[in-house]
């Protein structure tokens, strides 16, 4: 799958498939990492990106996380670290 930054117009090549939704997740991250020392919890993003209730980004999340793409601290709160980046976050 190959993932092109709409910004940069930077293109990075993937061998797994991800959905709109856990790119636009994984971005969120990385741009609120950058910004901010800790990572954002499950109602800072989906409060960010417009859905309902935290337990959508969480399921997305739980993909994300057996895509390898992010994994989470035990036993910390906002505990996210991302493990492969996607161009422009």
């Amino acid at each position: 799958m190959k993932i092109k930054c709409t910004i940069c117009q930077k293109t990075v090549e993937y061998s797994q498939k991800l959905s709109k939704k856990q790119l636009k997740v994984l971005q969120f991250i990385q741009t609120y990492q950058s910004k901010s020392p800790q990572s954002p919890s499950y109602r800072d993003i989906s409060s960010g990106l417009g859905y309902a209730t935290p337990s959508a980004v969480y399921n997305i999340i739980d993909r994300l996380i057996d895509k390898q793409f992010l994994k989470k601290r035990k036993y910390s709160a906002r505990s996210l670290v991302i493990l492969k980046e996607v161009p422009c976050g």
